[in-house]
């Protein structure tokens, strides 16, 4: 979801042994020219509505290196009748042999026969672009760019690190720029030639730029899956299903054709059950072809509750504060406690970590407010972390209190740092948690100077404290469906809509314990869905930063810590996404890291041990002094004191025992515990496993984390 964003070096630790540089991270700002511009600035337009045309279309190619164009189908749709059906080519790549083929076999059939030119020219730009269709594929940015002539970089900002494809010879046409968003999310639009725009700018016109939906991004977005069309068609249960693709290979005959019309029949298949599930979300402010993850979801909720972004309704928030507010994140905690031995564990992570310290934080009303307010509360939160205890932190209440930023001065305090750890210049940034001392004072979440006290027993040195509350609700927000669902209604001014989210996501997964086959892979996904829906939309999104590239280096100034620019010469410069809020960026992951802490605390003094820890979970060890009963027992205890924070009205334990600690049901009988154990290198590192009659490892869960270079990450 989230960018590289900006960091700034300061000066290292006190420790006079071995001092490390440490970077945080910093808000990046335009320097406005000296000379103004006076070109007049046009105000952004909205793209033009679809039309009631979709236009799907599929390419095949030579299977070699290149993937050169062989043939490709269409469907032209109108109201989803199917208006025209065709085939068309490339004259450079086909055999006359094989022209003469697919001609016939087009002729047979009734349809339309044509070259890639014409398909591109009247089809493509004449009914794609000049027509208002909604072009749909699967994996679209490898078709368009098999009956692109040409290619080169996108020049546009918005589209930077993208490619703009010419398709037509007419130039009066112009590029589709493609830019991948994610792994598999494009953005794709039209970009019309220059002098298109001045007349359109003169007629009041707002440029066309296309309606372009890839399923297979769509469908990620809806379910949280990765599918292929196979698998798309399987899950979606379409009418018709993917051809066996054997036919691919050698001389072009009527079985390779019907193959690759077929292909495009369960797209448009697929595209109608994805349409028919989009608008069950009742999500109308935003278009279909504006959804490429979950998190664009996210943002369609919020906008559809008519809630307008934090930078929107204050806008005048100095830099010099959101560049404090952007210092103090740093992300999940994940690391490594028992390196490189097998120990038994017990395996356990919390619920839906993120949105749950958002709900005990009350956050929502800070997303649905008409800004925020900070104080100073030096003199309170000082005494607040004198006295503050494990106690303290099991009443609900508060965790409202952790809107707070606090200025310290680290002296062997246990805080988060990102360092180049190690004797390799070449490393890279990482954040780990040290003890920690510095020649100037810092800014840390709350949360993490609790987390602090807790782990070192000792309370940082406050040298300044802003407490953040919420302005009044937003007027006119509107209620909203969770996921279609008529008994989760949101009332944003007054309902949590990350509690109601989960609880959902709770009460789907309790049918899925009597369900089998292809509905309980739907109401998986479901549940997956509203997992990410609500870990996207509590934190994800509000730490949106994306990256572009002037056309030549400019000015910028990098707000940090200190709460004073500093002035670089740069290529790049960031742009906050439409919801940036890095204020419930930072305190959601601060109260994540305070989760850990206090089960670190927690599993200290029952006198046990931890393996990993990874995000929101923890592997508890079980020292070999004591039973295996009094280890479930001690653990139990430990899950049991999270119990009063739990916000969901389920009855669901907050701090769960994954499913890797089960072994397989047996006589129709439920789970029972099985004997885990752990072996982990370094964070994100780790493996879990059984052992069987003759102690050899039967894998449970494994973490590939970081292992690119030694298999693929997508062999299945």
């Amino acid at each position: 979801m989230t960018n590289t964003k900006s960091t700034i070096a300061i000066p290292p630790p006190c420790a006079e042994d071995d001092p490390v540089a440490i970077a945080v991270r910093a808000y990046v700002q335009r320097v406005e020219k000296s000379a103004p511009n006076t070109r007049k600035r046009r105000d952004r337009v909205d793209r033009l509505a679809a039309s009631n045309i979709v236009l799907i279309f599929d390419t095949e190619t030579n299977i070699d290196a290149a993937q050169h164009l062989r043939f490709g189908t269409y469907q032209v749709r109108i109201d989803g009748r199917l208006d025209e059906e065709g085939v068309f080519y490339d004259h450079k790549t086909l055999s006359k042999r094989d022209e003469r083929i697919l001609s016939r076999y087009a002729a047979q059939y009734a349809i339309k026969f044509r070259t890639l030119n014409d398909f591109v020219d009247s089809v493509f730009f004449g009914i794609g672009f000049d027509l208002g269709a909604c072009i749909v594929g699967f994996n679209l940015p490898f078709d368009i760019s098999r009956i692109a002539r040409g290619h080169s970089a996108a020049k546009s900002p918005s589209m930077a690190g993208g490619f703009s494809f010419a398709l037509s010879g007419d130039p009066r046409r112009g590029h589709v720029q493609v830019k991948m968003l994610s792994g598999s999310a494009p953005s794709i639009r039209f970009a019309s030639p220059e002098y298109r725009i001045r007349r359109q700018r003169e007629n009041e016109v707002p440029p066309s730029q296309g309606h372009f939906v890839d399923i297979r991004a769509l469908a990620a977005a809806l379910t949280n899956r990765k599918f292929t069309l196979k698998s798309l068609a399987i899950f979606l249960r379409t009418k018709n299903r993917k051809l066996d693709s054997d036919v691919l290979f050698g001389p072009l005959n009527a079985p390779m054709i019907e193959y690759a019309r077929r292909d495009t029949q369960v797209t448009w298949e697929c595209f109608e059950e994805l349409r028919h599930r989009y608008t069950t979300h009742g999500l109308t402010g935003t278009d279909i072809q504006n959804i490429h993850s979950v998190a664009s979801m996210g943002k369609a909720y919020l906008r559809q509750m008519g809630i307008r972004p934090w930078k929107t309704v204050q806008p005048d928030t100095s830099a010099e504060l959101i560049g404090k507010i952007m210092s103090v994140y740093y992300g999940g905690r994940s690391e490594v406690h028992l390196r490189r031995m097998i120990c038994r564990v017990l395996y356990c992570d919390f619920l839906s970590m993120y949105p749950t310290v958002c709900t005990l934080m009350d956050l929502w009303r800070f997303i649905t407010a008409t800004g925020v307010t900070g104080h100073s509360a030096k003199d309170e939160v000082t005494a607040f972390l004198n006295d503050v205890s494990l106690e303290d932190l099991k009443r609900p209440d508060t965790w409202k209190s952790l809107t707070t930023l606090v200025r310290i001065m680290p002296d062997a305090d246990i805080f988060p740092a990102r360092a180049k750890y190690g004797e390799r210049r070449d490393a890279s940034y990482t954040i780990g948690l040290n003890f920690l001392s510095l020649k100037e004072p810092l800014w840390f979440t709350l949360a993490d100077c609790i987390a602090s006290k807790l782990l070192s027993g000792k309370s940082p040195i406050v040298i300044e404290a802003i407490r953040f509350t919420p302005k009044t609700v937003q007027p006119g927000l509107r209620s909203v469906l969770v996921a279609g669902n008529p008994d989760y209604r949101i009332d944003p001014a007054r309902d949590d809509f990350f509690r109601r989210a989960i609880e959902l996501r709770i009460s789907i997964k309790k049918q899925m314990g009597v369900e089998t086959g292809a509905i309980w892979r739907t109401h998986d996904a479901e549940q997956e869905f509203l997992k990410i829906l609500a870990n996207s939309t509590a934190y994800g999104i509000s730490m949106q930063i994306d990256p572009a590239d002037f056309d030549r280096r400019e000015y910028v100034d990098v707000f940090g810590p200190r709460g004073r620019p500093h002035r670089i010469f740069s290529k790049r410069y960031e742009t906050p996404g439409p919801y940036f809020h890095p204020l419930l960026g930072a305190v959601t992951t601060g109260a994540a890291r305070l989760m850990l802490a206090i089960t670190e605390r927690l599993i200290i003094d029952a006198g046990l041990d931890w393996a990993f820890c990874d995000t929101d979970s923890m592997a508890i060890a079980k020292p070999d002094a004591i039973s295996e009963r009094d280890f479930l027992n001690r653990v139990q205890s430990i899950r049991e004191w999270f119990a009063p924070l739990n916000p969901y009205s389920t009855g669901e334990s907050l701090l769960k025992i994954e499913d890797a600690n089960y072994g397989p049901k047996t006589n129709g009988g439920p789970k029972a515990l099985e004997p885990l154990y752990c072996y982990a290198i370094s964070s994100k590192r780790y493996a879990l496993f059984n052992l069987d009659s003759e102690r050899r490892p039967i894998l449970r869960k494994a973490s590939a984390h970081g292992l690119g270079h030694l298999r693929a990450p997508n062999d299945g």
